[in-house]
């Protein structure tokens, strides 16, 4: 027997990415890219271990990363561009 995995969207994870783009704020740059590196790897790693195709952990991971990306914009911009 076998089956499609298909996971619940995790750019619409609204507390996580929120809570990943504000974390990236108050590190250094080079520290928040690890961070958000780190975070998209583990979310890789945790589809691949559950079956998930490919192409879906692909589609997946990038976007999460997009929503956290853009997250982190409208953070900075609300902030005045201070970091």
């Amino acid at each position: 027997m076998s089956a499609i995995v298909v996971p619940f969207r995790f750019a619409r994870r609204l507390p996580q990415i929120r809570k990943t783009a504000s974390y990236m704020l108050t590190v250094p740059h080079n520290h928040a890219e690890g961070h958000l590196r780190e975070q998209l790897r583990r979310l890789e790693d945790g589809l691949r271990k559950k079956g998930v195709a490919e192409d879906l952990i692909r589609s997946e991971v990038s976007s999460y990363e997009g929503a956290i990306r853009a997250h982190l914009w409208r953070l900075l911009l609300s902030h005045g561009g201070a970091a």
